[in-house]
């Protein structure tokens, strides 16, 4: 089954969005075949720290379960 996109609009620290424009610029130079994006970096990092907290692998502060 393919899951469905959605768009969601955030605001984040210019730092933050500094640091993924430079881990996107750092794929490009990898791989200058395959686009990458900042955007695309940014929801990488996100869903992967959703599905961390749905299995219980992290905490809502982004640690460990019991620290």
């Amino acid at each position: 089954m393919k899951n469905k996109k959605a768009q969601l609009n955030l605001y984040i620290p210019e730092r933050h969005r500094d640091f993924l424009q430079r881990m996107a610029a750092k794929r490009m130079l990898e791989n200058p075949k395959r686009s990458v994006t900042a955007s695309k970096i940014g929801a990488e990092i996100l869903c992967a720290h959703l599905e961390n907290l749905k299995k219980g692998n992290l905490d809502l502060a982004g640690g460990a379960p019991n620290e």
